[in-house]
């Protein structure tokens, strides 16, 4: 446990009397959900802290009657960034940023947990007012974070999972990290409900799969090929899975492709929000994807997966929690070798057959057996 102030210790000793802690995680999906498990175990071991959290506005969905949460503020990417670009909109992004920080102050937080380690969260940590932020030490602190940390933690070798990174925050607090939790995502009987038509509407009682081939447009080198998606869809189709492919904003010609290469045995859902997302991954056979927001969500509410790397580190972003086969392509190192050499590279030397064969590997394993 890392030395804190007298009035800190107290506070955690009493397991969490008095204790007001802000999480900031700004995104992506995959990054918060990786996060909600650390902080659901220090949910557990201080139950009677105040415990909010600090997002981009589009991840907040995820976050919005969280259990383990007392309440989430929601940064409004796109208006901050649509203001900052325009001169003539500066008034209103400076009335945003001091309703921010009229909203950071009002918490009273004494205590911050920068997960995102990055110039932004380390400014709204030490906005807040909290006395205490503690933050990353090394590699993971970047763009001159570690002016606004008081505390740090060691970052670890490079390829540490970071899933396992995030849990250092936490156990340095002294807080128990085993067993890790699931992601405690509420899913409300509404989405439950509109997950179940659209299960129904494609695959009718039989059991389905999710395939997605997608990623954020910054982020379009991890999309693995459609062909790889595509013997996915004929080896579940086989054992009378129906593939169902999902697909987020300016994603769907990913999707057309891939039910072009599967000559239509995978099927296209409807766009869905991320809680609906969520309870269509809940009740999925498995869910086959790269290394994306959508595989952590799987991994977050308990859903196997197939997950398929190229160009980023399958250890650093390794699934968790759930019972997994990962694919990268065979002989490649992702020690010492620069991501955009590993972009360039792509998905070369993986094939039909070892997503098939994962498929197979994937549907032997017990549900259960993380």
């Amino acid at each position: 446990m890392i030395e804190l102030p007298a009035s800190l210790r107290r506070a955690i000793e009493d397991h969490g009397r008095d204790l007001t802690i802000l999480v900031v995680r700004l995104g992506a999906m995959g990054d918060i959900v990786r996060t909600l498990p650390p902080v659901r175990l220090l949910r557990f071991a201080l139950p009677d802290a105040r415990i909010h959290w600090i997002a981009w506005d589009p991840w907040t969905q995820l976050l919005a009657d969280h259990p383990d949460l007392d309440g989430v503020i929601a940064l409004p990417r796109g208006a901050l960034r649509a203001q900052a670009r325009s001169p003539l909109a500066w008034p209103s992004l400076g009335i945003s940023a001091r309703r921010i920080l009229s909203e950071l102050r009002g918490l009273r937080a004494n205590l911050v947990l920068d997960f995102h380690g990055d110039l932004r969260s380390g400014l709204i940590g030490r906005l807040s007012g909290a006395s205490v932020r503690l933050g990353f030490e090394g590699h993971q602190q970047k763009e001159a974070n570690r002016l606004f940390t008081t505390i740090r933690v060691p970052s670890g070798d490079r390829r540490t999972p970071r899933l396992e990174r995030n849990l250092d925050l936490v156990r340095a607090l002294g807080a128990p990290v085993d067993p890790v939790p699931d992601a405690g995502l509420i899913i409300g009987a509404r989405d439950r409900e509109e997950a179940g038509e659209i299960a129904r509407a494609i695959a009718g009682e039989r059991e389905f799969s999710i395939l997605n081939p997608g990623a954020s447009r910054r982020q379009a080198y991890k999309k693995p090929p459609a062909a790889l998606f595509a013997a996915a869809a004929r080896a579940l189709s086989a054992r009378g899975i129906v593939p169902i492919v999902v697909h987020g904003p300016d994603e769907d010609a990913d999707a057309a492709r891939v039910v072009e290469a599967s000559a239509g045995l995978a099927r296209v859902a409807p766009p869905t929000s991320l809680k609906v997302l969520a309870a269509l991954l809940a009740s999925a056979r498995v869910f086959v994807g790269g290394d994306s927001g959508p595989l952590h969500l799987a991994c977050g509410v308990s859903c196997p997966v197939v997950a398929i790397y190229g160009p980023t580190d399958p250890q650093v972003n390794a699934p968790w929690g759930v019972p997994r086969v990962s694919l990268w392509p065979p002989g490649r190192s992702y020690t010492g070798i620069k991501s955009k050499d590993r972009a360039a590279a792509g998905f070369d030397g993986l094939g039909g057959g070892d997503v098939s064969s994962a498929i197979d590997a994937i549907l032997a394993k017990p549900r259960e057996d993380g």
